[in-house]
């Protein structure tokens, strides 16, 4: 399936909002890297990264999947693989909001 195909298929935005411990925001930052719309990982669409204005230690992750469950296999993937296991040192919260794509 071409990325053109996939994006019209396409029916998730997920939110993570990361609140990090105080003057850690920019190690979150580094750690994290927005991802391209053409990517490897299975059923991305792209993730974008952005750093709140008024509070650096919060970052935001708008990520575009073609399912909530496609995110929650790589999730599920990357904690299994201890990925996150160094952006957790860093943060105090985590909270995730998935959008379905009205058509």
């Amino acid at each position: 399936m071409t990325y053109q195909e996939n994006r019209l298929n396409m029916s998730v935005t997920l939110l993570v909002r990361i609140i990090g411990k105080e003057g850690h925001g920019k190690v979150i930052s580094e750690i994290l890297e927005p991802v391209p719309v053409d990517n490897d990982i299975d059923n991305c669409f792209g993730m974008d990264v952005f750093t709140n204005n008024e509070n650096p230690d919060e970052v935001l992750i708008v990520e575009k999947w073609s399912s909530t469950e496609a995110h929650r296999q790589f999730l599920s993937e990357r904690i299994e693989a201890g990925d996150l296991g160094e952006m957790s040192k860093h943060t105090t919260k985590v909270s995730r909001v998935y959008y379905t794509e009205i058509k």
